[in-house]
């Protein structure tokens, strides 16, 4: 007769959830701090601005929602005993000082969730380090701990000794490919002006994310703005932006444009001046979005992508044929999302994708067209992933979700008219995950475990990989970490990860004959915040490989059948440290790693192109002081890195041979070159300094910003790599320096 009475007592509380959002544009707010006022319940919005508040006592509260950057807003509420109270509410950007119990997004988020290796990257971070030309988000990446660029210009990304296609990349829920395509990989295929913000996994990702060995990055558009119509235009010395963004009728849209023009005034100076030149290469991408919101409960997003690199060139000469060459790739993609909040305690989101990535080379003799070319190679995806979220209570979140993918990749080449390679590849993919965070010692002890099962079509087989993450919090600014996971990946590419330039990527299925690719991750580490606003992290790990399908080194930019890849396995271990501090008129970071990684072919073991020792990345941003009349209140931001050298094979002699051809009758002789093991040389070590001033100003009565870059400002030649010239005696080595002299470049912005 007691039980009774008790359970009516558990049962006599109330909740209280909503989304919070930006004021000035309706830009949903993560990890936003709120708590009912003189009481120990409180909360945060999830990564898409949802909160919920469990177990309220019925009666009358202060509800109070702070985020760094905005005014606090409190409001009075009146908790219902077993019933919920729906509050959205919207928080105005703040010019004053922020108050002592504002807590920032990272802040709440090292509270709230259990997870390591993760970095979170704002509009602000991307556009205000130094860089080429422009802002750029990859750019931005390599400046994070354990991440390696192969040279100056690299656009690549090496996470934790992991080749790029063991990253997966997502916008939007959107499968991107090949996000490094621009320019020959100078340039990504994100738009900077359309970047809401981007997360970084660089191991120990948990278990709704699969299918790569390495990293996660997914990138989140700008929601749009939902209050009044605005843009932005961009012009640089390399392209030209627009973003316009507006509300519509229960919602918003989104659209950004970029394009490169030097073919356009290369054209122009043709027409004025009649040079006969041109310049045939261009790019140019557009991302749009669109928001509706038929009820509060339900959202629908539409987002598109389309991104191309175009090169067409023609040579005409009265002497011989007429000669046609067209190159062109590019990534596109739409996916389509509902999010539905079904019970307060139910969250859930439904993403229908299409995603492709191209390339196209033609070659035609206009002359002659028995000797045309043409190759084609595609990859084409349809996803779609269901995620759901159930608040069991303010110690228990459960997440689970299914994931179907149909994937087509063919490629088509055409030679001679007569000769002709064309196949296609078909495979299906099923995943299931859930993922459960539990706080077994509430603000202390935390743990998540998850599970992700998939069936891969090609051999028809069934894989487990677990995942675990745990966090404890033995004092309140300091936690431990430990995560463990395996993970599988069922498409590589066949063309090397390991070349200096790659300008796209060749992707082939896992074929039914062929092991899985597999790696388990285990990484351990300490987060400390020394203030609300002063980040610290150590964190050591290990990555193990098996199955690893590699080719072999010549296989540098084209193309190869999946049966000549060679099996392999390999590690890589290191330890990542970063130091963040963000105030009002000074933001910046450090990173450092040090890192060790290995391939194991037959051969024994070696060091990929990608191996560095040591890497060490310094961005320091500051408020130009009043003193100093034409800058003042203007930013000033450097970059300096330091990184020892990458690998290389180099040749140690050669011996000349003669040799007898029966068939030919011919007797002569040739060179052979001796090589020494791919990774028994080192680059010598690299340095660099990078500065970027950006000021504020007026033009034709619009607000915006005028920018000067200035890259490698001290004029350090780094080494990039190194070739052998054989047509003088002695052979000589030749130095290849990628940034000869100091590069600077500027452009502006207007906002209307």
């Amino acid at each position: 007769m007691y039980l009774i009475p008790l359970i009516i007592l558990l049962n006599a509380s109330g909740s209280v959830s909503g989304f919070v959002s930006d004021a000035s544009n309706g830009e949903r707010l993560a990890y936003t701090n709120i708590y009912l006022e003189n009481t120990i319940l409180g909360s945060a919005t999830n990564d898409k601005g949802y909160y919920i508040i469990h177990k309220i006592p019925p009666g009358h509260y202060t509800i109070i929602f702070s985020y760094i950057g905005y005014e606090n807003i409190s409001r009075d509420i009146i908790i219902e005993e077993n019933r919920n109270l729906t509050l959205n509410v919207e928080l105005n950007p703040s010019a004053i000082e922020i108050d002592e119990i504002t807590v920032s997004a990272e802040r709440t988020r090292f509270e709230q969730t259990v997870e390591v290796s993760h970095i979170l990257f704002t509009q602000r971070e991307i556009t205000s380090v130094p860089r080429l030309f422009e802002g750029d988000l990859i750019k931005t990446l390599q400046l994070m701990p354990g991440v390696v660029t192969m040279h100056d210009l690299s656009n690549k990304l090496h996470i934790r000794g992991g080749s790029p296609d063991e990253n997966l990349v997502l916008l939007d829920g959107i499968t991107v490919y090949n996000p490094s395509t621009h320019l020959a990989g100078l340039f990504s295929t994100f738009n900077p002006d359309a970047v809401g913000y981007a997360e970084l996994y660089a191991g120990g990702f948990p278990a709704n994310y699969g299918d790569r060995l390495s990293s996660v990055l997914s990138v989140n558009t700008k929601e749009g703005n939902s209050k009044e119509f605005a843009g932005t235009v961009s012009l640089g010395l390399v392209t030209t932006r627009l973003l316009i963004e507006g509300p519509i009728p229960k919602g918003s849209f989104l659209l950004s444009a970029r394009r490169s023009y030097f073919d356009a005034l290369v054209w122009l100076y043709d027409k004025i001046r009649n040079r006969d030149i041109s310049l045939p290469y261009y790019f140019y991408d557009v991302m749009a979005k669109v928001n509706f919101n038929p009820s509060p409960e339900n959202r629908f997003t539409l987002t598109g992508l389309s991104g191309t690199d175009v090169l067409d060139f023609q040579e005409i000469d009265t002497e011989a044929p007429d000669e046609r060459i067209g190159l062109e790739w590019g990534n596109r993609g739409v996916s389509l999302r509902w999010r539905r909040v079904f019970t307060p305690k139910f969250y859930g989101e439904i993403v229908g994708a299409w995603s492709n990535f191209l390339t196209e080379l033609r070659y035609e003799d206009l002359d002659d067209s028995t000797e045309n070319l043409n190759l084609y190679e595609d990859i084409i995806d349809y996803t779609i992933k269901c995620d759901f979220s159930y608040f069991w209570g303010e110690n228990h979140t459960m997440e689970f979700g299914i994931e179907g993918k149909q994937s087509t990749i063919g490629y088509n080449w055409d030679f001679e008219e007569d000769i002709t390679l064309d196949q296609e590849h078909d495979i299906g993919l099923i995943a299931s995950y859930v993922k459960s965070k539990i706080f077994l010692i509430p603000s202390v002890l935390s743990i998540q475990p998850g599970l992700r099962s998939i069936y891969y079509s090609e051999g028809k087989r069934l894989l487990c990989d677990p995942r675990l993450g745990i966090k404890y919090l033995f004092k309140p600014n300091t936690a431990l970490n430990f995560a463990f996971g395996k993970y599988s990946q069922f498409i590589i590419t066949v063309n090397s990860q390991e070349s200096y330039f790659s300008i796209f990527d060749f992707w082939r299925p896992v074929d039914e004959e062929q092991a899985i690719p597999t790696a388990y991750h285990a990484i351990a580490g300490i987060e400390q915040w020394f203030d609300e606003k002063t980040k610290f992290t150590i964190e050591p790990y290990y990555k193990k490989y098996y199955n690893l399908l590699i080719p072999t080194e010549d296989d540098i930019y084209f193309s190869a059948p999946t049966e000549s890849l060679q099996l392999g396995d390999g590690y890589s271990a290191g330890v990542d440290v970063f130091l963040k501090k963000t105030l009002k008129d000074i933001f910046g970071w450090i990173s450092y790693s040090i890192s060790f990684t290995k391939r194991r072919l037959e051969e024994g073991y070696y060091s990929p192109r990608y191996d560095r020792r040591h890497n060490l990345n310094i961005v320091l941003g500051i408020t130009i002081p009043k003193s100093i009349p034409l800058l003042k209140n203007g930013t000033l931001s450097t970059r300096w890195y330091f990184a020892t050298g990458l690998p290389y094979a180099q040749d140690i002699a050669r011996h000349r041979y003669y040799y007898w051809d029966p068939r030919w009758g011919i007797n002569d002789m040739d060179w052979e070159i001796i090589s020494s093991a791919r990774d028994a040389y080192r680059l010598p070590l690299s340095h660099r300094l990078d500065l970027h001033i950006e000021k504020n100003m007026r033009l034709f009565g619009l607000d915006g910003s005028w920018y000067i870059d200035v890259i490698n400002v001290y004029n350090r030649k780094n080494i990039a790599f190194y070739t052998m010239d054989y047509d003088v005696d002695p052979p000589e080595i030749n130095k290849y320096v990628l940034l000869p002299v100091p590069i600077p470049s500027f452009g502006f912005n207007l906002r209307f």
